[in-house]
C-alpha cells in the first residue's frame, strides 16, 4: 500500500548549484518510496537553522557539523540530535609563492589560519601530521596556547576566514575553507597540503539533525528514513565528488581509522 502524503521541512543554508542537484535527487527519492514531499526552507544565517528546529518550524536541519552542534547545544542548552551523516570536507593549505609541498615552506614561514574557534582549532590539529608544529599532548581540539613548539619556526597569523583569502599572497600559505578557494583565484587540487581525515575527524562530519523526540511522530520518522535513504545513494556520492571537485567525500560511505 502507498504511504499516505507527507511533507517534511528541511532547513538548509542558501542553497548552491551542489545543493540543488543533491537534494533534487533526494527529494525524487523520498517521493518515490515514502510519498515525501521535501519542503526547503532556507537560511543566510548559521545561528538560525538549530533555533527554527527547535521552535519546530522546521523538521529537520542539514548544515553543521558534529562540533557546530555539540557547541550549540551547550551554548543553548539545547538537545538537538545528529540522525545522519552527509559530507565531511578536509580543510586544506593553499599558497600563491609557488611552493610544491609543506616540505618546500622555509623557516620562518608566515602562516594564516581563520580566527574563528571551529577553524582555527581545526587548523591548528591539522598542522603536526605535515610536521609543521608539535602541539601539547593530549591535545584534540587546540587554541594558540597549546603549540609546544614549531620546528620551521613558523609565524602564525589569525585572519577572518574571508580577509585571508583576499590576502593569500601575503603570506607563505593559509588554510582556506572550500567557499573562499575559487574568490582567491586558486583550484582546488592546487593545495599543498590536506587535513588527513582519521578518528580525530568525526567532529567535522556535517550531518542532518532533529529534535531529541523525532521518532515519537511515526509517520514523519518514517519519512526522516526515507530522506536518508535518498541521501545515501550512489547517485548523491558522485554528485558529491562532480560540484566538490574532490573535495567533500561522502561521510557515510568512508572508513575512518
Amino acid at each position: 500500500a502507498k504511504a499516505k502524503a507527507i511533507t517534511v521541512k528541511v532547513g538548509v543554508m542558501t542553497m548552491d548549484d551542489e545543493a540543488k542537484a543533491e537534494w533534487k535527487v533526494i527529494s525524487k527519492y523520498a517521493k518515490k518510496h515514502g510519498n515525501v514531499t521535501i519542503k526547503f526552507v532556507q537560511f543566510t544565517d548559521y545561528s538560525q537553522p538549530n533555533k527554527a528546529l527547535e521552535d519546530g518550524n522546521i523538521d529537520l536541519n542539514a548544515f553543521q557539523h558534529y562540533d557546530f552542534l555539540d557547541n550549540w547545544n551547550k551554548e543553548n542548552h539545547g538537545d538537538i540530535k545528529a540522525i545522519a551523516k552527509t559530507v565531511i570536507a578536509p580543510i586544506r593549505l593553499y599558497t600563491k609563492k609557488g611552493y610544491k609541498s609543506v616540505k618546500d615552506l622555509p623557516k620562518g614561514a608566515q602562516i594564516a589560519i581563520p580566527n574563528d574557534a571551529t577553524n582555527e582549532g581545526r587548523s591548528l590539529v591539522a598542522l603536526p601530521p605535515a610536521g609543521l608544529i608539535e602541539l601539547q599532548n593530549g591535545v584534540t581540539f587546540a587554541t594558540p596556547s597549546d603549540i609546544a613548539s614549531t620546528p620551521k619556526k613558523l609565524k602564525i597569523t589569525f585572519f577572518y576566514a574571508s580577509l585571508t583569502a583576499r590576502s593569500l599572497s601575503s603570506f607563505d600559505a593559509a588554510f582556506l575553507n572550500n567557499t573562499f578557494v575559487s574568490s582567491a583565484g586558486l583550484k582546488f587540487k592546487s593545495a599543498i597540503y590536506v587535513e588527513p581525515v582519521n578518528k580525530a575527524s568525526k567532529k567535522w562530519i556535517n550531518v542532518i539533525a532533529a529534535k531529541p523526540n523525532y521518532k515519537k511522530n511515526k509517520a514523519k520518522y518514517a519519512a526522516y528514513k526515507e530522506i536518508i535513504k535518498g541521501y545515501h545513494q550512489k547517485k548523491v556520492k558522485q554528485l558529491i565528488k562532480k560540484y566538490s571537485d574532490g573535495t567533500e567525500l561522502a561521510a557515510w560511505d568512508i572508513k575512518i581509522k
